[in-house]
């Protein structure tokens, strides 16, 4: 199936306001979302003219500069005090938490709000995380999640996983969408990587009852 992506624009005009530039720090690394994506270079204008340091990177999916997916959790390595996600929702910032230690800034320009994201949610799922690689070493049978979406299918990585591990029993579950409630059928299932989108493994874990690894946390790159 052919796939043609075409980004909406937000066509207000989204005004830092100056309480939220005041308490930011002075070097910071700005994203957003792509149907902001047209108005960031302003706000790094506006940044600067106040004093301010401002970086913008392109995640690996993302289209440019400063444009932040939510599988976006790749570790930016900069010389800088803070995040700045301008957008709404929660969803997208939280990517930048995951792997880094930075505060994130968050301006939602819908309802004019700024706050500093608490991390407590993801830092509970890291520790999710962490169990399930216990688990994992320890367990023999493994079931993996594999979708055929596309951009998300990592059906050949996935069969890596047997060179990589050839002492334990990998058990192959592909789906279109995941249904969470079908992993019940495989009771004698003791694991399940993820090879879908990142963050399943960080956000839906409550869905189910066995632990579930990352195959990122495994030496894959995704």
């Amino acid at each position: 199936m052919k796939l043609h992506f075409i980004p909406v624009k937000y066509k207000k005009e989204v005004v830092l306001p100056q309480e939220l530039i005041k308490k930011l720090p002075k070097k910071i690394v700005l994203f957003t979302t792509i149907q902001y994506h047209n108005q960031i270079d302003e706000w790094k204008k506006v940044l600067e003219k106040k004093g301010k340091q401002v970086h913008m990177f392109k995640p690996k999916h993302a289209v440019a500069d400063g444009h932040l997916l939510g599988c976006g959790i790749e570790k930016w390595d900069v010389d800088a005090d803070a995040f700045l996600y301008v957008g709404d929702g929660l969803f997208h910032p939280k990517a930048l938490v995951i792997n880094n230690e930075l505060p994130v800034y968050c301006y939602d320009p819908k309802r004019e709000h700024f706050e500093i994201m608490k991390d407590a949610d993801i830092e509970l799922a890291k520790k999710k995380q962490k169990a399930a690689m216990s688990t994992f070493l320890m367990k023999q049978k493994i079931g993996v999640l594999i979708t055929t979406k596309y951009g998300q299918q990592r059906l050949q990585m996935s069969m890596q996983l047997k060179e990589k591990y050839p002492d334990k029993d990998f058990y192959f579950l592909l789906f279109d969408t995941l249904d969470w409630n079908s992993l019940e059928d495989f009771p004698f299932l003791e694991c399940f990587i993820n090879t879908m989108c990142p963050r399943i493994g960080l956000d839906d874990t409550n869905k189910l009852s066995k632990p579930v690894l990352d195959i990122g946390e495994l030496g894959f790159e995704w």
